[in-house]
């Protein structure tokens, strides 16, 4: 039943692209692992179970999983130190950890940065994708930002360097495989998390998939290095895969072949940095195209945060550097499509040119326009517009939605008066409003007035009530004064908004019900936020050990589906669930707390 997991046994054709482009490792059996996540429906899609499959680990599979990624590489610490291994615990075949461009260090050209605690365990073809396969915490490798501190010899588990340890904990693999599940079911482009296995220690491995793990990253080493041939290569085999895969549409021979995939790498970053934006996620995007992946997708969760309201000020601090904010996102993901302007002209020409001669190319224009085009498609389906209106708003309502955003933005930017707030990863400055708040509650008090047109303004919300059924707990008096301005801003809004209810040409009534229905869902209070997932997955942790594994895995599968905000596939988790005298049911009772406790946070 589970032969298809020998497959996935470290060979993998980004070998082909450069000799020298990954570091091979051996790999041996990690003994007392438990699986403590499967990802079933993943796991489904890569052929790797039957479709018939219960959602269940029984112990078969918990040992092929175990046997097939349970695994620690033997590095070179351990090879100077002459350690041995029972040779039946060592794989047969050597694991790539790949290189690529990482700003922790030092090198700037790729030279000594890559995988620093990954191994690649290869790659999967299914009836209808290939996937790539990759599994985190599984040693320290010499690419690790700390092995060039100790001069490559680390000993896994040692973490006196800084991120030279190898090793993963068991929460962050968790937070990542219920964050990237949510995202990917919401349709946001991500990794998925295939497994997560805990050991005793609290350390962990996450075994992470998607139809193509390329990062810019892997690519832009050889452009820095002016590689050409490698360049090519690398290019040449992300193409393959896009297309195999069926996501791309590229000319055969190679006229076009590299302007088409400029023109799909422009649209895609465009898209996800829009989606970023509006959805207030933030993800570490820089110009070494590390934290994301090459097809324009969310990679590494380790610095992934959704926020409850627009925290455009937000940095993330790592050891002495800060990243970009939300709203800086947009322009590392234009750079980011200006470099592989650059990389196609290198391909093409055999000649690398300077990058700012590419400040002005035609793809960037592309990027702008799509970025545009997906902001406001986002920002109407906050709204609770569904697909079919959202087309139409677009097509013949540019400028009701134009006003419509200049109102938004006003209500989104307001920050509060204290300033600039420490956090433990960061600094913010907070938010006065949480928009959501408003855009679920403002439909219903319209239908509760029956408003049935823009000028019927006695039915408008109250400026005070406004303002108040979407202001965070923590403002003050000083941050929610009615001064004349604000008063007209919110006058300004609800005429803007039913303006854009207007337009559609349909009952009145009946799109606001729409509205209401549909942004009770997209916009529920309960929102999973960076902060409640932390302190949901200790929750988790605390009670693994007391209650069986496949209770454990219903309750996170349960609380996946309760993040599914989108109308017509939301499933809150059910009353008898959450009352029902179990251990699982208190589980889910305390990530019920969670989630009410931080909705505000970040």
């Amino acid at each position: 039943m589970y032969e298809k997991f020998s497959e996935v046994d470290g060979r993998h054709p980004w070998r082909n692209v450069s000799p020298d482009g990954y570091v091979d490792y051996q790999a041996r059996y990690r003994q007392h692992g438990r699986v403590v996540y499967f990802n079933f429906p993943l796991a489904k899609e890569m052929g790797l179970i039957p479709a018939d499959h219960p959602a269940s680990v029984n112990k078969d599979l918990e040992q092929v999983i175990l046997n097939t990624f349970s695994l620690q590489i033997i590095n070179e610490y351990d090879l100077q130190r002459g350690k041995k291994y029972p040779p039946e615990t060592i794989k047969p075949h050597p694991f790539m950890a790949t290189r690529y461009l990482q700003t922790q260090h030092r090198n700037r050209q790729g030279k000594t940065s890559g995988d620093g605690r990954s191994i690649w365990n290869g790659y999967i073809k299914s009836d209808g994708l290939i996937f790539d396969i990759s599994s985190r915490g599984t040693g320290a490798t010499i690419l690790s930002p700390g092995a060039q501190h100790a001069d490559g010899l680390v000993a896994t588990g040692d973490g006196s360097y800084g991120y030279s340890s190898g090793l993963a904990d068991l929460d962050e693999m968790l937070g990542s495989a219920v964050m990237s599940e949510i995202f990917y079911r919401q349709g946001i482009p991500t990794e998925r998390c295939l497994a997560v296995i805990g050991f005793p220690d609290t350390t962990a491995i996450g075994v992470r998939s998607a139809p193509n793990l390329i990062r810019p990253a892997h690519i832009f080493r050889y452009l820095k290095q002016a590689r050409h041939q490698e360049l090519k290569a690398s290019v040449d085999y992300f193409i393959d895969r896009e297309v195999e895969n069926g996501f791309w549409q590229i000319p055969s021979g190679t006229e076009g072949r590299y302007s088409t995939a400029l023109d799909y790498f422009a649209r895609s970053y465009a898209k996800f940095a829009a989606l970023l934006e509006e959805e207030y996620i933030f993800n570490w995007l820089s110009w070494d195209g590390d934290n994301m992946l090459a097809s324009g997708a969310v990679l590494d969760y380790g610095s992934i945060r959704q926020f409850a309201a627009k925290h455009d000020k937000y940095r993330f601090k790592d050891v002495d550097r800060y990243s970009a904010s939300l709203a800086e996102q947009r322009g590392w993901a234009r750079t980011l499509v200006q470099v592989f302007a650059q990389a196609m002209a290198f391909i093409e020409s055999g000649e690398k040119e300077n990058l700012n001669k590419f400040k002005n190319a035609a793809c960037l224009r592309v990027f702008d326009n799509a970025f545009a085009r997906e902001r406001e498609q986002r920002m109407l389906w906050r709204i609770g517009f569904t697909p079919e209106q959202i087309q139409y708003l677009v097509n013949n309502a540019q400028k009701e939605i134009r006003d419509f955003d200049r109102s938004l933005s006003y209500f989104e930017d307001r920050k509060v008066g204290k300033g600039i707030e420490k956090l433990p990863d960061g600094f913010t400055h907070s938010p006065v409003f949480l928009i959501r708040n408003l855009l679920r509650l403002l439909p219903a008090y319209y239908v509760a007035q029956t408003i049935s047109r823009v000028d019927d303004t006695g039915a408008y919300m109250p400026e005070e009530i406004f303002c108040r059924i979407m202001a965070a707990s923590y403002v003050g008096k000083r941050d929610l004064k009615l001064t004349p301005a604000r008063a007209s801003q919110v006058q300004a809004f609800q005429e803007s908004y039913l303006r854009l209810v207007a337009a559609l040409g349909g009952p009145f009534d009946l799109v606001l019900k729409t509205l209401q229905e549909r942004s009770a869902v997209i916009n529920h209070r309960h929102r999973i936020t960076g902060d409640a997932v932390t302190w949901i997955i200790e929750e988790v942790i605390a009670m693994k050990g007391k209650i069986r594994t496949d209770g454990l895995q219903e309750a996170i599968d349960a609380f996946i589906d309760s993040q599914i905000l989108i109308p017509g596939k939301w499933q809150p988790v059910p009353p008898e669930k959450l009352q029902s005298n179990t251990l699982k049911s208190q589980l889910l009772q305390k990530i019920q707390q969670n989630l009410e406790t931080y909705k505000e946070s970040i």
